[in-house]
This record gives C-alpha cells, sequence and structure tokens, in this order.
C-alpha cells in the first residue's frame, strides 16, 4: 500500500504542509475533514456540543502526531478515524459517570427477541433509533458493529469485561429490532 493512498495528490499536498505545522495547511485540514470527523463523533456522542468539542480535542491530537507520523500513514483517513474514536472514547469514559446505568434486567420489558426488521426511510431514521439508546449499549454497538472491534478489545477501551460488551451489544440489537417494528407499525 502507498503512502496516504486514500488522498488526492491536493489532500497529499496540505497535509504535508500540516505536518511542518503551517497554519493555513492545519485550517485547510480541519476544514475539509471536519465533517467526516463530526460523523464519526456523533456515533458516539448524541449532544452536538460535546461532539464539537470531541471534533476539537481530535484535530489537536491529529496536529501534534501528525509531524511524528507522517511519512508512516498509508491510509489518512483510516489514522484519522482511529483517533478521533478513541478521542470520543476517552471522553466517554470520562463523562460516563454521569450517564444513568439501570440495571439491565429491568430493561427486559423494552425488549423484544423478534427478528423481523422492516425498511427504514433514511440513514436519519436509524440515528435517531440509535440516540434511543442507553449510552453504553450506542457506544459498544457501534465500536463492534461499525469499527470492527472484538469485545475484548472494547472491554479494554471501556473499562469494562469482554462478558458485558456482549451483553450490551445483544441487548442493544434486540432494542433496535423492536425499535425499528414499532417504527414500522407507526408508518404502516
Amino acid at each position: 500500500m502507498e503512502w496516504l493512498s486514500d488522498c488526492t495528490a491536493v489532500e497529499q499536498t496540505w497535509i504535508e504542509k500540516c505536518a511542518k505545522r503551517d497554519p493555513k495547511a492545519q485550517e485547510f485540514i480541519f476544514k475539509h475533514f471536519f465533517g467526516f470527523a463530526m460523523g464519526i463523533t456523533l456515533r458516539y456522542l448524541t449532544n452536538t456540543d460535546l461532539a464539537q468539542e470531541v471534533v476539537n480535542d481530535s484535530f489537536l491530537k491529529i496536529f501534534n502526531q501528525l509531524p511524528k507520523q507522517v511519512k508512516d500513514i498509508k491510509s489518512f483517513r483510516g489514522w484519522m478515524r482511529k483517533l478521533i474514536v478513541n478521542t470520543a472514547i476517552d471522553h466517554f469514559r470520562k463523562e460516563k459517570r454521569y450517564f444513568f446505568f439501570a440495571n439491565l434486567d429491568d430493561a427486559s420489558p423494552y425488549l423484544s427477541t423478534q427478528n423481523d426488521q422492516g425498511d427504514l426511510q433514511s440513514i436519519d431514521d436509524i440515528i435517531l433509533l440509535m440516540n434511543q439508546l442507553p449510552p453504553l449499549w450506542k457506544v459498544v454497538f457501534n465500536l463492534n458493529e461499525v469499527e470492527g472491534y472484538s469485545h475484548e478489545e472494547i472491554g479494554a477501551m471501556l473499562k469494562i469485561p469482554a462478558s458485558s460488551s456482549r451483553t450490551y451489544l445483544t441487548r442493544a440489537k434486540q432494542r433496535l429490532r423492536e425499535l425499528i417494528n414499532s417504527q414500522n407499525r407507526i408508518i404502516k
């Protein structure tokens, strides 16, 4: 794989300048990749202000680490995605004491084992449904299903047992099925 293979020649030029701490290049990189970063962050945090804070923290890390790692980066977007996800998880861990975590057994009346899923109208519908999940379930779902992390890796990131990660994922999927089914009943 070639260096920065997922970037255009223009992006590569700006990234090289950014690695030399050029303020104009940093501004370009921030503006150019802001939507990409915000999209990733909003999968983990529902509060837009908090997501903006995580994006800003992520870009500070990108600008600090880029000069040291620029020649080793094969996929800039992949490298950046990992850094943004880790920053969001760090923020989630720091803030998780403020989230209400009910006993998982208390959630059982809301869970369904039905497996029939209808069609949602748009990605916005899915995001709205995801935002109805408890915060920890949402994070575990994103890390496993979207980012591809194993339960052991998720457990290490969130400082929970891998078995809890599996449980949260199962519960999140069950709750999403129920939400999808109830939304489809409303649409029909």
